[in-house]
């Protein structure tokens, strides 16, 4: 059997990623009696995958020295934590709808980020764009 190349994992698994936040986003719509529930259900995993993301800079920063990155990803997962327990849910979605692009951004800018390779700068402009969308239809859903 022929080995997969890392561009297609990568791509499936990111896609795959999205089934939660599209999942539960329309669930809010379609049954608005726990639509509380599925909204809390999608802040807990948009807080995942946001400690995911950064949290992967841990490893890039380490190895190509840029201890920067380290204290923005560690500012970042204190933001999300600090506004998962704190705010209303729908104030924390949109918190995460803002978080997600702000570290697209900072990918995009930061020299650390530079040998990426294109399909993954790609893929990760895809899936920001649906799971920030899906973060804000579910913010908005009540």
């Amino acid at each position: 059997m022929r080995e997969p190349s890392l561009p297609t994992v990568a791509s499936w698994l990111g896609r795959a990623g999205l089934l939660p936040f599209i999942g539960l986003s329309l669930a809010t719509y379609l049954d608005p009696e726990r639509g509380n529930v599925w909204r809390m259900v999608l802040a807990s995993y948009a807080l995942s995958i946001h400690c995911f993301l950064v949290g992967a800079w841990w490893g890039i920063s380490l190895i190509r020295r840029h201890w920067i990155v380290l204290i923005i990803s560690n500012v970042f997962v204190l933001v999300a934590f600090f506004g998962h327990i704190s705010l209303a849910v729908e104030t924390f979605l949109l918190l995460c709808a803002l978080l997600f692009p702000c570290t697209l951004i900072i990918e995009r800018l930061h020299p650390l980020f530079e040998p990426q390779p294109i399909y993954y700068a790609q893929l990760r402009l895809q899936l920001t764009a649906v799971a920030t969308t899906a973060l804000l239809l579910a913010a908005n859903s009540h």
